[in-house]
Formats: structure tokens, sequence, C-alpha cells
């Protein structure tokens, strides 16, 4: 697979407001796989990372792109410009990007059944520990209403007596509170529970239940970013460097100013 080839896919995935080049160096990189130049808009692919001819791994390789793709799409429509480019956002769209790549079968995980089985148990594993949550909650509702009948201080009991964080107590009687669904792992359990929108709680949970990845549940529910008026943000850099050509204007004739009492003494 070559470059024209990795684009002529990715411009399958979605439809991009700019441009961007897909390059293969043509080098290995022990540090990372690809890279994106914002600047330039640039997709750059170590490929030599995935192997020659035969032997390179275009599935990983594809993935590699996918991954800058995300990049590209994170600063060029999400206006998404901070040091940290890796956030949740940028993940909720590769994931995206990936999901649609296998529907379109341009992207297949090689996953065997031993690979399966292990990805299975650890499914089955999270949802151990979510169900753990919601019978620890249980116990301390119990717990919490034995301490009022008895006129013992509850936070008492579950600091020194119980050994329990007050933030792990909250989360497990909300979880239990809540009825939260058995099939749910720990981690969309406690998206849910730290949700307070009970639509948006529903919709994170139906994420968690069809497979969706926890960025990509918290995404849907986020307010689309505002379209960005160049025009505004030209007034507002305009503004900025006058206020800064202002202050360097001052202090300019500060130091003229001090130089000068310097000279006549």
């Amino acid at each position: 697979m070559n470059q024209d080839q990795v684009k002529e896919r990715l411009l399958k995935l979605h439809d991009c407001a700019e441009e961007f080049i897909v390059i293969f160096s043509g080098k290995k990189c022990k540090k990372v796989n690809g890279l994106y130049k914002p600047g330039t808009k640039e997709i750059i692919i170590h490929n030599r990372n995935f192997g020659v001819g035969d032997d390179a791994n275009n599935d990983l390789l594809f993935y590699t792109a996918m991954h800058e793709l995300a990049h590209h799409i994170q600063f060029t429509e999400f206006h998404q410009k901070s040091v940290r480019s890796h956030t949740a956002l940028f993940y909720s769209t590769l994931d995206d990007l990936v999901d649609i790549a296998e529907k379109k079968g341009l992207y297949e995980m090689p996953i065997d059944d031993d690979t399966q089985k292990l990805i299975d148990e650890v499914k089955d594993i999270s949802c151990e520990i979510a169900a753990l949550q919601r019978k620890l909650g249980n116990v301390l509702h119990r717990l919490h209403e034995d301490c009022q009948e008895k006129g013992i201080r509850f936070e008492d009991v579950l600091e020194r007596k119980a050994q329990i964080a007050r933030s792990t107590q909250k989360s497990a009687m909300k979880a239990d509170a809540l009825n939260l669904p058995a099939e749910i792992g720990a981690d969309v359990q406690d998206a849910a529970i730290s949700e307070r929108d009970d639509e948006k709680r529903a919709a994170i949970v139906h994420a968690g239940k069809e497979g969706k990845s926890i960025d990509q549940a918290k995404r849907a529910l986020a307010t689309p970013p505002a379209e960005v008026d160049e025009t505004v943000s030209l007034m507002k850099e305009k503004a900025r460097l006058e206020r800064t050509i202002n202050s360097l204007n001052r202090r300019l004739e500060e130091v003229i100013e001090h130089l000068q009492t310097k000279g006549e003494e």
C-alpha cells in the first residue's frame, strides 16, 4: 500500500474541511510510527516501521494513518490548538474513524480466538468490578440506615471503622441507587455515575452497551464546537498585538529617558 492508496482510504472515512497530504518518510523511527504537521497539514508515516513489500503490515500502517488524520480533524475542524494533543476529543475522533473503517472493510484488527478469549475475560472482570461497586453501595445504604437508627455518626464509622473514602462511598451508593444494568463495565458505570442529567446518563449507558468507547459516548453529549469567525479572531489578535506594541513603546521611552539622565550625569 503506497501513500496515494492510504490517502484514498482516508478520504472514504471523513469529508475533511481542509486538504491534507500523506507522505511516506521511507525511514524507520523507534519513537513514533507517524506524525502530523499542522502548519503544512502533512500526515507523515514512517512506513519502514511496518516492514517492506509483502512483509508490510498494512493494517497497522493504516491505523497510524487514521491516528494522524484524527489530529488533522482535531486541528482544522475542532480548532483545538492545545499543546496536549492527545485529548478525549482526539481519541473519540480516532475511535469514530476506526469504527467507520471497520464497517467499510478498510481496516481489520487481527483478533484470533485466543485474543478474543482474553478480551472477553477483561470485559467480564470489568463487569464484576461494576457489580461489586453496586453491591458495596447496597451494603453502605443499609449501614447508613443502621447508624441513623442507633444514633451513630455514619461518616465516623465509614472512615475509621470501614476504612472507606467518602468518594468511594458516594460513587458506590449512587451506583446502587441508579440501578444500572449488569452488562456494563466499571468505566462505563463510573462515567454514568458522574453524569447528573438522566438523558445523558442513559446515552452513556447505551453507548457502553453498544461497544462504544467512553470518549465517544461523552463526545456525543457535548455541545458542538462553535464556528470560529476568522474576522473576530483577527480583530482579537490585532488588539492583543496593539497592546503589546504600546507596552513596548512605553518601556522604550523609559529606557531612552533613563539613558539621557545617565548622560547628563
